[in-house]
């Protein structure tokens, strides 16, 4: 059986695999919900989502395509990153949820229309911009591997959210 990797690959950035698809994740959770954290060094439910989504566009737009990440992370998604931040200092500097769920559908369609565009021969490619001198490939399994982490723990703040045992 021959594999074909563009088919993987849309399916772990969310056509079939249900730990890559943080809209899917967050339906039917309140603004309130989405800030919730259960203490204040802990990252609430947005921030992954706009983690994922800035991470993503950086592994894709910056590593496999070479553009800088001031062209393509705008200035108020700088907020993803790395930073800890506590719930209210983040929901005073984040975009608006819907501003972040919107981020990220339009990242994760271009994501799919990058792969899209990949022929076999391409995954081998070590673009130069892959500072870590990664394959395409090898970026976007790393993408999908970040992808699931934060899905996890996406999930756990949802289950201690809503009191079930953990």
């Amino acid at each position: 059986m021959k594999v074909d990797l563009s088919d993987a690959f849309h399916w772990g950035f969310g056509r079939g695999f249900w730990y890559a698809d943080p809209i899917k994740e967050t339906e039917g959770l309140t603004e309130d919900e989405l800030y919730w954290s259960p203490a204040p060094q802990i990252q609430c439910i947005l921030w992954h989502v706009g983690h994922i989504t800035h991470r993503e566009r950086f592994h894709i737009k910056c590593l496999l395509e070479g553009k800088n990440e001031e062209d393509v992370i705008p200035g108020k998604h700088s907020v993803f990153f790395h930073d800890a931040y506590d719930v209210q200092t983040f929901r005073n500097r984040c975009p608006q949820p819907d501003q972040v769920m919107g981020w990220a559908r339009e990242v994760r369609w271009e994501s799919h229309e990058f792969i899209s565009r990949l022929t076999p021969e391409r995954y081998n490619v070590v673009p130069v911009s892959s500072f870590e001198g990664n394959s395409i490939a090898r970026v976007l399994i790393q993408t999908v591997g970040h992808t699931g982490l934060h899905i996890g723990r996406i999930q756990l703040l949802r289950m201690m959210m809503q009191g079930e045992d953990v």
